[in-house]
């Protein structure tokens, strides 16, 4: 997979499949399970009432890829991969996402969260459609002000699919306001990574909120993003070229996607966040929380909070260390 570029994401979905879904098959014989496939399809059953039906189909997927690797260097296996005799499991697509009624509600929820670097996190996803985990991973050598872009270099699909986003001047603002509020909350870790947190990595690992706080988060996100991009008047190729998805058809494969990026993805691009932004309505003025947010004046008021928590950590831990000494 490495030899592959396959992502360390795709990578690790494999690692965990056979560690932990597959672990007491970890000194079975491939081909003991070869000339026995209905011990693969019980083991879908058993997988899918204890870890669910997307897990068990996902982890399938793994097993069938293992075998068929395998089988190229060993004609011994069964020709017929075992995990044909799998009967799947259906995966209805989920349709969670927004549409621009529901964006407002969104706002404010987003607006109350405590911490301004998840705030500025969502709001990013839902603007750009970025898939989270590649969002937590980027850093600042990644964002180029110069062309209004943010590199992604290694999405779904490994260092291959790496490509950049346009950015809107909403984005550019969120993404001000995030590097703002890293260098006083981490200063350390915001030296290197747009969305710093106090984790092992330095950066935001965890996206998920509670549902009472913010209803709608992540992949959820991504789909709010394709929703509103119809009634933004952007074409189903150009919302698929900004959201880094394959481009159906011979005709769209001959077309090259950074030879649009510099005029007409960011002019589309420009346009979903105006609508997503034109949804906030008057709660910018009724609503304290949003303007405190992307209100004028929001994002130094913001700013002289996170000093002021700075200094209350600073001051905390020259008292602990005191203490210690004492």
């Amino acid at each position: 997979m490495e030899r592959k570029n396959r992502s360390e994401r795709t990578i690790e979905s494999y690692r965990d499949h056979v560690e932990r879904v597959f672990e007491d098959w970890l000194d079975t014989p491939l081909i003991q399970l070869g000339e026995d496939p209905a011990q693969v399809a019980t083991k879908h059953d058993a997988i899918s009432e204890k870890n669910g039906p997307y897990i068990a189909n996902g982890s399938m997927r793994t097993f069938r890829a293992i075998y068929n690797h395998a089988r190229k260097t060993n004609r011994d296996l069964p020709a017929d991969n075992p995990v044909d005799s799998v009967d799947w499991n259906h995966e209805k697509r989920r349709n969670s996402g927004m549409g621009l009624a529901d964006l407002k509600a969104w706002f404010v929820e987003a607006a109350k969260l405590d911490n301004p670097i998840r705030r500025e996190f969502h709001l990013f996803t839902l603007l750009s459609a970025s898939r989270p985990a590649a969002l937590k991973e980027a850093r600042l050598v990644h964002l180029d002000l110069k062309r209004r872009v943010l590199h992604i270099p290694r999405p779904k699909g490994g260092a291959d699919r790496a490509f950049d986003i346009p950015l809107s001047r909403q984005m550019i603002s969120c993404l001000m306001r995030v590097i703002r509020f890293g260098r006083y909350i981490h200063p350390l870790e915001a030296r290197d990574w747009l969305f710093p947190a106090d984790s092992a990595d330095g950066h935001l690992v965890e996206q998920k909120e509670d549902r009472e706080v913010l209803s709608k988060w992540g992949n959820e996100l991504r789909q709010t993003y394709r929703t509103v991009a119809t009634p933004a008047g952007v074409s189903e190729l150009d919302a698929r070229m900004l959201m880094n998805h394959s481009v159906p058809g011979v005709n769209s494969g001959y077309i090259t996607r950074h030879k649009l990026l510099e005029d007409h993805l960011r002019t589309q691009q420009q346009a979903i966040s105006n609508i997503v932004f034109s949804a906030i309505g008057d709660a910018l003025t009724n609503q304290s929380e949003v303007r405190d947010w992307l209100g004028h004046g929001a994002a130094r008021r913001h700013i002289i909070r996170a000093e002021e928590e700075a200094q209350k950590r600073v001051s905390k831990n020259t008292a602990s260390r005191r203490g210690k000494v004492a």
